[in-house]
């Protein structure tokens, strides 16, 4: 609940964060924020959040169970273990990261955060909360082995505020800081569809682990961001669901059952015995995707609705524990509704039916305060 009710001071400085970067970026003649990818970037951000409201509570008692029923030592909690504990939880991320490049069924959940073909601070907010899932099975290890639910959940808020600091052009190299730590060089790589760029680059907060395991790689030619293939679309639901579907899309090209797991299991660059599959019409030609040009009046009218599911959001994380269960369900359909609207406003396509279930549940989330 503390987390939820401090939600609004680290919304207030990563948007001032992503505001600074981009007056800094226009100053200097760059233009590394495009309207739909930046709008599109905030809504799955949005999402992660109205989903981890939902969730971390329920992660929460997972990890403490464990730690209760399973847990091998009792780890106490000083400065001293907290620092080993963001050690470990840095090493669990760079398998977990690594998992998530290299098994189909993972990488449909990942993979949304790679598909911007721009890169600043507005990318580090493009998670799903599809991950969360994955990284649960992971990071179970740490209670088993005796670190509090408490531990576990701030080492993901370790790692997960240092990553954000990565998601930028601006920072150059930082010398002898590169030997041992993640920077925004490294991060580059990571996010580039260049041959020699692709699954490198994995670590968290350390480069160590990529140097140990041979997944390191130094920035050196310009970085071509995003995937290796577009997606002919900026909508909200394609973004989330477009690889699994795809996936399915390839199953039905596969003769066997055992291809079909396999397919499930390999990476995104698995070709089975019977030769390539074909992908879905939705992918294209990467540089290819025709950006629209918007109104102002239409930019206007996007960008307050992205305001206000916001402030929604602020407010709803800060004022949870007085709502009831019927009230949560109807806030998070409500926004879960206007997400859906603006993605498809994105890609001009009707949101007729959308809107009318977005004013059913506002309306019908109003009537129960009255």
């Amino acid at each position: 609940m503390k987390e939820n009710k401090h939600l609004w001071i680290v919304a207030a400085v990563v948007l001032f964060i992503i505001g600074m970067e981009y007056l800094y970026t226009r100053s200097q003649g760059k233009r590394i924020f495009r309207f739909q990818n930046t709008v599109s970037n905030l809504l799955m951000g949005i999402f992660d959040r109205i989903a981890g409201i939902f969730m971390v509570p329920l992660i929460y008692y997972y990890y403490d169970y464990l730690y209760e029923n399973v847990a091998l030592f009792s780890i106490p909690i000083t400065w001293m273990t907290f620092t080993f504990s963001v050690v470990v939880s840095d090493f669990i991320w760079y398998f977990y990261h690594r998992a998530g490049h290299r098994i189909n069924l993972f990488w449909g959940a990942h993979i949304i955060h790679h598909q911007s073909e721009d890169y600043n601070y507005s990318v580090a907010l493009n998670l799903t909360p599809f991950q969360v899932v994955i990284r649960v099975l992971f990071w179970s290890l740490m209670p088993i082995l005796g670190f509090t639910a408490e531990i576990v959940l701030s080492t993901h808020l370790v790692i997960g505020l240092y990553q954000f600091l990565l998601h930028t052009t601006v920072v150059p190299k930082l010398g002898w800081f590169e030997k041992i730590w993640v920077t925004p060089s490294h991060h580059r790589v990571h996010h580039g569809s260049n041959t020699k760029y692709l699954d490198k680059n994995y670590g968290g907060v350390l480069i160590v682990w990529d140097r140990i395991f041979g997944t390191f790689q130094e920035e050196e030619e310009a970085v071509s961001y995003g995937i290796t293939k577009d997606i002919n679309s900026r909508d909200f639901l394609t973004s989330l669901f477009h690889y699994y579907k795809n996936l399915l899309f390839k199953m039905k090209q596969l003769s066997t059952w055992k291809d079909r797991g396999l397919l499930l299991v390999k990476g995104p660059d698995w070709v089975p015995a019977s030769g390539p599959l074909e992908d879905l019409p939705l992918y294209i030609k990467k540089g290819s995707y025709d950006y629209e040009n918007y109104t102002v009046g239409k930019k206007i009218y996007i960008v307050c609705n992205v305001a206000f599911v916001f402030v929604v959001l602020l407010a709803f994380a800060f004022y949870l524990n007085l709502f009831d269960a019927l009230q949560l369900s109807l806030t998070g359909l409500f926004l879960l509704a206007s997400l859906i609207a603006i993605g498809r406003m994105l890609e001009g396509l009707k949101t007729k039916y959308v809107e009318f279930f977005r004013l059913f549940a506002g309306v019908a989330l109003l009537c129960t305060f009255l």
